[in-house]
């Protein structure tokens, strides 16, 4: 990222104001040459001699500014940028090139502030109302960060990436359509930014009124634009093709640590077949934690891949000799398809971490079960082969630390609680209004529901309710907790509600683990039946509705039984760990098996070329 805000640097350095002495000779164009060659020591030499002469010139301080930031002298670097900015108060670029440094170190308040003070001056400076957007998104003040997108674009409505920016602000407020219509814009005015179409893809998951056809001809799209032009150009492997032979498996994840996609991981990397299979890690773990450090001791081989482009991670992965390649992103945020798509191994699988096909034709398999993707119901929605485990596609480690799980609150306080722990993107519309006719059926019910970022998505939410008749005073908002307190919320609550059409995957485990039954209604797709892989798995299929009518039904009749409710409660963790979803040295071995099973089919392919 330094990188980057060095050549912005060179590239839009700010003028010298007429009152400052203007830089003297031929130096300035020398220095930039020296600049773009890497002699940065030569620049700094160069420049500190100008300064010598003219203290006050703000192109040498910027270069020296750059020099000192390329030789890893950042906070010298900053002090020359501050520098510049006393000498050129009025001037906006420079404090924004300050911020953009201060982004690059890790000191993000002070970035925002000097941001701040850039917009202040001058109002048509989009990539800063962007990148201050951007800043406040990753501390969760959707609200700020949606009005800096729109103060921007109000001067420069074409600006594509303030647009994109606008849509994840607009997401995390769980305003779901908007979203789609922001990031479709974006990619209208810039259709080659894979991230932003990713995050088209990815949003069309959670639309109410999705058709499951559309949402994979999106993927596909996706793929053909941005993808295709890499698979065609992919070298041939050399992999030994013996089907019996040790495997190398690589798993490509962002989230080796504490994190949903972990938790559905560890069992595995623990419960691996060494013998049989060497299992690699390629982390963008910029920190590692207790998790991370639990899958090294498994035995995986760690790569530490932050930093690496697609491009050379897709050659750090053919210099291992990978023979199956695993995706664990999808199309979520920080992916590394495009390193798939230059087929840096024979094989290659998508699995754990995204709801939906690829798109890709260079992915070559989705692990999935029989539940969340029926037999001859959903292969059409998918460009990889389905490949189903027996009982379930994934499992699930139960958290080292969970609290109890309680009596069933119903029972003391004399109210049914219903809880749903997802994210606020997940609540929809329909979704509101199925939740409505649930509490409006159940008198003096209430609604627990993770806390939303900001006053307006939290509006929002009320609003929807309001709309049918629901009472906000019934809505009951978690803050924001830690992991074990948000364990311990669900003592609070009697029954779990299911999101639709974007089903819950560790809230679901969440759930059940800590003594609540899961309503769950099963659609179409993929995304919509992970809660029936589930409950079945389980044994739970009664709480499986087929119908918005069967869900609220569900629902309410739970509620009325609450010595049944309270046997289920205390019986639910430990069918839980009798249950397949936490048989985690089973699963372990039905994807060795899978993985076989495809490393067999491409040595075939081998043999008869």
């Amino acid at each position: 990222m330094l990188g980057s805000v060095i050549k912005r640097l060179l590239g839009r350095g700010a003028r010298s104001k007429p009152a400052l002495r203007a830089p003297s000779g031929g130096w300035l164009a020398q220095a930039v040459q020296l600049q773009q060659r890497g002699q940065h020591r030569d620049v700094a030499a160069m420049c500190r001699s100008v300064l010598e002469r003219e203290p006050h010139n703000i192109e040498a301080l910027q270069l020296l500014a750059a020099a000192r930031c390329a030789q890893g002298a950042s906070r010298e670097g900053v002090a020359h940028l501050r520098r510049v900015t006393e000498l050129a108060p009025d001037s906006a670029e420079p404090h924004a090139h300050l911020a953009a440094v201060l982004t690059a170190i890790g000191d993000v308040n002070g970035a925002i502030d000097s941001y701040r003070r850039a917009v202040r001056l001058r109002a048509d400076l989009p990539d800063a109302w962007n990148n201050l957007a951007v800043l406040l998104k990753a501390f969760r003040r959707y609200d700020e960060a949606e009005a800096c997108c729109r103060s921007g674009l109000r001067s420069s409505i074409q600006h594509a990436a303030l647009h994109h920016t606008l849509a994840n602000a607009l997401f995390e407020q769980g305003r779901v359509d908007e979203a789609i219509a922001e990031v479709r814009a974006a990619l209208a005015l810039s259709p080659d930014v894979p991230a932003a179409h990713s995050d088209l893809v990815r949003m069309l998951n959670y639309a109410d009124a999705q058709d499951p056809a559309a949402v994979y001809r999106e993927h596909r799209a996706w793929a053909e634009r941005h993808a295709r032009p890499l698979e065609e150009a992919a070298p041939p492997h050399r992999n030994d093709p013996d089907p019996a032979r040790r495997l190398r498996v690589g798993f490509v994840s962002p989230y080796f640590r504490k994190h949903a996609v972990t938790f559905f991981l560890e069992a595995v990397i623990e419960h691996h077949d060494r013998t049989n299979l060497e299992a690699i890690l390629y982390a963008d773990v910029a920190q590692p934690d207790e998790y991370s450090e639990r899958l090294r001791a498994y035995g995986a081989a760690w790569r530490r891949t932050v930093g690496v482009s697609d491009e050379q991670l897709a050659g750090m992965v053919r210099r291992d000799a990978v023979d199956i390649l695993v995706d664990l992103s999808g199309q979520t945020p920080n992916h590394r398809l495009l390193a798939f798509a230059r087929r840096p191994a024979p094989v290659q699988v998508t699995w754990n971490g995204y709801p939906n096909t690829t798109g890709m034709a260079g992915m070559d398999y989705r692990i999935t079960d029989a539940y969340c993707d029926p037999p001859g119901a959903t292969e059409h929605l998918h460009s990889e082969k389905l490949v189903r485990l027996p009982r379930i596609y994934m499992t699930w480690r139960p958290p080292d630390r969970a609290p109890g799980v309680g009596a069933l609150p119903a029972l003391e306080s004399g109210r049914m609680t219903f809880g749903s722990f997802n994210s606020c993107y997940k609540i929809t519309p329909l979704l509101v209004a199925l939740w409505s006719r649930i509490l409006v059926r159940v008198p003096g019910s209430r609604l627990r529901l993770l806390a939303v970022d900001g006053d307006i998505a939290e509006r929002r939410v009320r609003d929807l309710f309001a709309g049918h008749g629901v009472d906000s005073q019934r809505l009951d908002f978690v803050p924001r907790l830690t992991y074990e307190e948000y364990l311990a919320a669900y003592q609070r609550a009697d029954i779990a509600l299911d999101a639709f059409p974007y089903h819950g995957t560790a809230t679901t485990c969440d759930s059940l683990w800590m003594g609540l039954p899961v309503v769950v209604l099963a659609g179409a797709s993929h995304v919509s039946r992970v809660g029936v892989s589930m409950l079945s798995n389980v044994g739970l299929p009664h709480l499986i509705a087929q119908s918005g009518d069967e869900y609220v039904e569900i629902a309410t009749r739970l509620a009325a039984d609450l010595r049944e409710l309270a046997g289920l409660r205390a019986g639910l963790r430990g069918r839980m760990l009798q249950s397949p979803v936490t048989d985690g040295r089973s699963g372990a071995r039905a994807l060795e098996s899978a993985f076989r099973e495809m490393w067999a089919d491409w040595c075939r392919r081998q043999t008869r070329r």
